[in-house]
């Protein structure tokens, strides 16, 4: 398993792109067993997964 360390995750909050690309990256198989979750429900999985991630963009904003 990955584990993200915590300088990764300064490093996303300070605008680091190539940092925020590797949380999401790593968190991956959680976003789409969740993305897994809601299908049939009238949103297609890629859009899902794509909203997923903005999610996981703007949840480690604000902390």
């Amino acid at each position: 398993m990955y584990e993200i360390k915590t300088e990764d995750i300064l490093r996303a909050q300070n605008n680091d792109k190539e940092a925020m690309a590797n949380i999401i990256e790593m968190n991956s198989g959680l976003l789409w067993s969740i993305v897994k979750r809601f299908l049939g429900r009238g949103y297609d999985a890629e859009e899902l997964y794509q909203i997923a991630c903005i999610r996981i963009y703007k949840i480690n904003k604000t902390f």
